[in-house]
């Protein structure tokens, strides 16, 4: 009969090596203790810092309960339409730069401000000639700064058209800016009944 060979004998590596890969599991586990205890403290604790690899930053994490609000700018032609005007005429930043930047300035109350920036950038650019490049921006009379609801479940791709929206500032293109105060979006009965 053959006799079976032994086991190998376990070694100091072999054990550090077993510590570092239960290490490595218990680290990637650990933002699981997020979510034992009382539903309140659970909740405080998600937002307290971010907990990767099961990110909780209440940009991932937040129940946006079917809608989102954003302060915007939008340009308003001689018949109605809505055009999107480029961030260009706010600031020389990229287009996520710009719009926190935005978001900023309304919430401080400086809608006024960020609505006579983007008339006066339009107007300059009609009269260099630049307005050439943006053929549907030309066509902008009145620029205004709103704070828009959009709700997922009812948007249309393509559409402009928020669910709501509150006006906190006009101006028309080449004249003054018109502040009309915090923009507060009017309550519904969707944001209730979710």
């Amino acid at each position: 009969m053959t006799e079976l060979p032994s086991s190998p004998r376990i070694t100091g590596e072999d054990v550090l090596t077993l510590a570092a890969l239960a290490g490595l599991a218990a680290l990637a586990l650990s933002p699981l203790r997020h979510y034992v205890g009382p539903p309140e403290q659970v909740a405080k604790e998600k937002h307290r810092r971010d907990s990767f690899p099961l990110s909780t930053f209440p940009m991932f994490s937040d129940d946006r309960r079917g809608r989102i609000v954003v302060p915007h700018v939008i340009g308003i032609t001689a018949d109605g339409r809505r055009v999107a005007p480029h961030h260009r005429h706010f600031g020389a930043g990229g287009l996520n730069q710009m719009r926190r930047q935005l978001a900023r300035a309304v919430r401080q109350g400086r809608a006024g401000a960020v609505a006579q920036r983007y008339a006066d950038s339009l107007a300059a650019d009609r009269a260099t000639g630049r307005a050439e490049r943006s053929p549907g921006e030309r066509a902008i009379t009145q620029v205004r700064v709103v704070r828009s609801r959009f709700l997922f479940d009812r948007y249309e791709p393509g559409s402009l058209a928020p669910h709501t929206e509150a006006l906190a500032a006009e101006c028309p293109v080449g004249g003054t800016a018109l502040a009309h105060g915090t923009a507060r979006l009017p309550r519904h009965q969707e944001d209730d009944a979710r």
